[in-house]
């Protein structure tokens, strides 16, 4: 594999020929890439809510205009779990408007399309669908911002891809296990494996790879050379133990990865130091927080392959809001302005008052000139203080500027000075110390309800449910807006505890309340993940029959004409050889759920107590987070290209 600077530099990224050595545009795929449009973010907001359906607009624009062959997404196309109504038809509306059409399509889907899109109702490639009519071809996992949830376990590419505007791959039935099956297709000597993986929570995902349960199948060697290409929606920066996947735990057969989930962006292919994958991380169409990160100039990007070279044309997006980032120490101010000296909170207005003027004056040269970009910019002035005198009204503040920015009642934010003394020498340090310090603070949904229990009172701790259960209630609140969460997971803990008291506890015998509790603790020998798969299974019951033909079409008959065992590519050279076995109905997500029971999982712990303060808890997480139509017959032209196994032993 080559890379940009090795590889097919004599053809233009966006279009273009050159005769010779057979490096044409019928051998060249072109793909856009793009990760992270979070449609449907702030839409109630009457200034930035059409920001993210700008820059999707915008992208969209750029792969019909530059004739790609298909669009890959990374992940969180919406914003939201239960996007609403709006953003599913603005949404709708620019899929049919830039994908459907009369043009020809030159890609050859070579795998079985029962195994690539599953759990889909058509279980088959939008554009070989005769009721459509598909110029570009779009294919797409979930990131966690949009993963299934909810009644009936769907998320919101599993309604586009029922409408055939989306190819909804790499969601996950079976989180026990992952075999892992690539997309296949051609385009003239050009042949691509597309490996899906879409979210899983990152110590589960680690967890997989590290017990050797990852297997990634490969093409039969016979059929020719294969540009191997990865999407996955997974934290790539280090935050902590196991809340990051590590890229040096991917297979090192891969040579292209696109990376969902990180928002910075980091577009350019970086080649890892071990293995010589290259990895590209585009970030998000659209700034979904007021972070450093985010003021980067957004990207999308035109990836071209040629048998094992690719080339990456960065484009950089031109509707995006401008967003400008500073961060001010105000102690160092202190001497020159004269914060210790008469009225220190107006002193300190005045230097942020003139900071902001700088700042909206940078965010003006973000100002590009297309007829679509919002010209009011976003601001953010980071002040770091010591002195808690140096702190003032950030929302009275910002309601200064509030015709020439477009947030501000946020454009303020203070952040206390952490410091620490060394133990040996008594030295206060901060800087890149303090940095590093504060990139280990835990501050996640789930860390702060695991510190909250640790540290009650054994009168206070959970008695019925385990931490791990309400971590995954907060988080598919906090993170997700999963408006159904609580009702249905709480539900399901009360009714099996009511359920076992009926039955083991009479009325009028109080005396054993607390024994039973500890009787019914012990007796559940369910797993955590085993109960959140029951949960599911109530909503996707009404599913069972009109999934049952792509559920049986899973079985390893069907799978075995397609890849070679013997070549799958595993994350360990010592792992056994094993088959996917049965494939059952359950999470498609990778928050701690799994879709199937296991004798060897660990034993659920739930707390002890008889109350617990809820209240103090929430507190803490505020302050941490701020109609059917008949089943369409597989065409007979595909049967023809499905790629097999070789007959010889």
């Amino acid at each position: 594999m080559a890379s940009e600077s090795e590889g097919i530099a004599s053809v233009s990224a966006v279009g273009g020929s050159e005769a010779g050595d057979g490096m044409t545009e019928e051998n060249v795929m072109k793909i856009m890439i793009a990760t992270d449009n979070h449609l449907g973010y702030f839409e109630k907001d009457p200034v930035r809510g059409n920001d993210s359906f700008l820059a999707f607009e915008e992208i969209l624009k750029h792969a019909v205009s530059n004739d790609v062959d298909f669009i890959l997404l990374g992940g969180d196309l919406f914003h939201d779990a239960t996007p609403s109504q709006n953003s599913l038809k603005k949404c709708m509306d620019l899929l049919r408007k830039y994908t459907l059409g009369s043009k020809t399509i030159s890609l050859e889907f070579l795998s079985d399309q029962t195994i690539n899109f599953v759990d889909c109702f058509n279980s088959s490639v939008n554009y070989e669908d005769p009721n459509l009519n598909v110029s570009i071809p779009v294919f797409s996992i979930h990131g966690n911002h949009d993963d299934p949830s909810g009644y009936g376990l769907l998320s919101s590419l599993d309604l586009l891809a029922t409408c055939g505007l989306v190819n909804y791959f790499g969601k996950r039935t079976d989180l026990t296990k992952l075999d892992i099956y690539p997309i296949l297709m051609r385009k003239g000597v050009t042949q691509l494996a597309i490996y899906g993986l879409s979210y899983i929570h990152d110590s589960r995902l680690v967890r997989l790879f590290m017990d050797d349960k990852v297997v990634m199948k490969t093409p039969d060697e016979t059929t020719g050379n294969w540009f191997n290409l990865m999407v996955l929606h997974q934290n790539r920066a280090n935050r902590g133990l196991k809340n990051y996947l590590p890229e040096d735990i991917l297979p090192p057969f891969l040579d292209f990865i696109l990376w969902g989930h990180e928002h910075d962006c980091r577009i350019e292919p970086e080649q890892h130091f071990k293995h010589q994958f290259h990895v590209c991380q585009p970030g998000s169409s659209t700034p979904t927080s007021l972070s450093e990160g985010e003021s980067i100039q957004k990207h999308c990007g035109i990836l071209c392959v040629y048998k094992d070279k690719f080339k990456l044309e960065k484009i950089p997006l031109k509707t995006v809001r401008p967003f400008v980032f500073k961060s001010i120490d105000l102690h160092s101010y202190a001497e020159d302005y004269g914060f210790d000296e008469g009225d220190t909170e107006n002193k300190v207005m005045a230097l942020v008052r003139e900071q902001v003027e700088k700042l909206i004056s940078e965010a003006e040269e973000k100002v590009t000139g297309h007829p679509d970009q919002p010209t009011l910019p976003l601001i953010r002035l980071r002040c770091v203080y010591e002195n808690e005198e140096h702190m003032f009204n950030a929302i009275r503040f910002g309601q200064e500027f509030a015709t020439r920015v477009a947030n501000p009642s946020d454009l303020i934010k203070f952040k206390k000075l952490v410091k620490r003394v060394d133990s040996k020498s008594d030295i206060k340090v901060d800087g890149k110390a303090i940095k590093d310090m504060m990139a280990n603070t835990r501050t996640s949904v789930e860390d702060v309800v695991e510190e909250y229990f640790e540290k009650a009172d054994e009168s206070d701790k959970l008695k019925i449910m385990s931490t791990k259960v309400l971590n995954e209630v907060t988080n598919r609140i906090v993170n997700r807006n999963d408006t159904t969460a609580a009702d249905s997971i709480l539900k399901y803990f009360v009714d099996k505890a009511n359920e076992h008291f009926l039955e083991k506890l009479p009325r009028e015998d109080s005396e054993h309340m607390e024994e039973e509790f500890s009787n019914f603790v012990s007796k559940s020998s369910e797993t955590y993940h085993d109960i959140l798969k029951k949960l599911d299974d109530r909503g996707a019951n009404q599913n069972i029959s009109m999934n049952k033909t792509a559920s049986n079409s899973t079985s390893n008959a069907s799978l075995a004409p397609v890849f070679d065992p013997d070549n799958s590519a595993k994350t360990s050279t010592q792992q056994t050889a094993r088959g996917r076995g049965g494939s059952t109905r359950g999470r498609g997500r990778g928050r701690g759920a799994a879709s199937s029971s296991s004798a060897n999982d660990t034993k659920t712990t739930s707390k002890t107590s008889a109350k617990s303060k809820m209240p103090s808890l929430f507190d803490s997480l505020a302050t941490a987070s701020k109609t059917a139509r008949p089943q369409r017959k597989p065409a007979q032209s595909n049967a023809s290209k499905t790629i097999y196994i070789s007959d010889s032993d």
